[in-house]
């Protein structure tokens, strides 16, 4: 296939990934998914897999920017190589950075999905090999641990990369560890800018790097207006599993003598640790940006992005096709590796 082929192919996808959330009835196939999804991950829910469906559509199926990102690399003609992907179960749809990586590269995906989100990638790979058949000569589902591959892509744990390292580490590899994301605040936002940032922490419930779990605020920040803006996401408290993390860690934290300030649905704390646990939020004063730029230095390898620094409010969980996890190029990768 060529290249422009397999890109409009995709555009294509993003075409009826857009008509579905317009009109939900547009796709039976993508409903019964969804709700298989659901019942497969608890932390899954409806508005979660569309407001993923609706960044990737957005920002990595449109075609003008697909072509705008692929002009920057140089993709020779040769034959294709396997590329492995180990997706993460922790988001919905999480491997599909990657996995459009490996198409656009003219390589062939090998797949090994999560348990946690195994059914909805397969119901997209399905929509994507209907409009374009020959699609499915580039595309393996493994369930092997051990699969053979030319080089490998894989998300997991510190203990998971264990085991990458001892399988796949004698090939082309890049191993990502868990990272998370920061935002620094300067007590000049809008109410606006705030909510925004509350996008950033609760989207997901929290779960993804890319979610803000810790605060960087200036030495006398007032957080009354931060904490009355956050009451828009007041209804991820009916979620089940997220209101007995936020129950579990409240109790927690007032056991261990921590201070906390208690917003009945989020726990705000001051904390040096990067990661939070799910409904708890971190911060951390500073007195001028000129040190905070050098923990980011310090800390890279821990960070997946930083709001109102890097990226701006609202957009951390919308990243664009050039926005590789990590840091590291995935295109680049694939082109100069093989």
């Amino acid at each position: 296939m060529t290249q422009d082929k397999i890109l409009r192919t995709f555009a294509q996808l993003g075409d009826k990934l857009k008509a579905w959330l317009h009109n939900k009835n547009s796709c039976t196939e993508l409903n019964d998914a969804i709700i298989d999804a659901i019942a497969e991950n608890e932390w899954f829910t409806v508005e979660n897999i569309e407001r993923m469906i609706f960044a990737i559509s957005s920002q990595m199926l449109d075609a003008e920017k697909m072509q705008g990102w692929i002009s920057k690399y140089e993709i020779s003609e040769k034959l294709p190589k396997r590329v492995g992907i180990i997706a993460a179960g922790n988001l919905p749809l999480i491997f599909f950075h990657d996995f459009i990586c490996v198409l656009a590269s003219k390589n062939i995906a090998v797949v090994k999905f999560s348990s946690k989100d195994k059914v909805l990638p397969e119901c997209i790979i399905s929509m994507l090999v209907e409009i374009e058949p020959q699609l499915a000569e580039y595309i393996q589902i493994t369930e092997e641990k051990n699969f053979t591959a030319d080089a490998v892509i894989a998300t997991g744990s510190d203990n998971t990369i264990k085991f990458f390292e001892e399988t796949f580490g004698n090939i082309p590899h890049v191993f990502r560890k868990s990272r998370t994301s920061f935002a620094i605040l300067d007590g000049s936002e809008t109410v606006d800018e705030l909510e925004l940032a509350g996008e950033d922490i609760f989207s997901f419930f929290g779960l993804g790097c890319r979610n803000v779990s810790k605060l960087f605020v200036p030495e006398h920040y007032d957080f009354t207006k931060f904490i009355r803006a956050m009451k828009k996401f007041s209804y991820i408290k009916k979620h089940e599993p997220y209101n007995n993390s936020y129950i579990y860690n409240k109790a927690l934290l007032t056991i261990n003598g921590n201070s906390f300030v208690d917003n009945d649905f989020w726990l705000l704390t001051e904390n040096f640790d990067k990661f939070s646990p799910v409904s708890v939020v971190y911060y951390q004063k500073y007195i001028n940006l000129e040190p905070l730029k050098k923990l980011f230095s310090d800390e890279a390898e821990h960070i997946q992005c930083i709001v109102n620094y890097s990226v701006a409010f609202g957009k951390s969980q919308q990243p664009q096709l050039s926005d590789y996890a990590d840091g590291v190029d995935i295109m680049n990768f694939v082109l100069k590796k093989l």
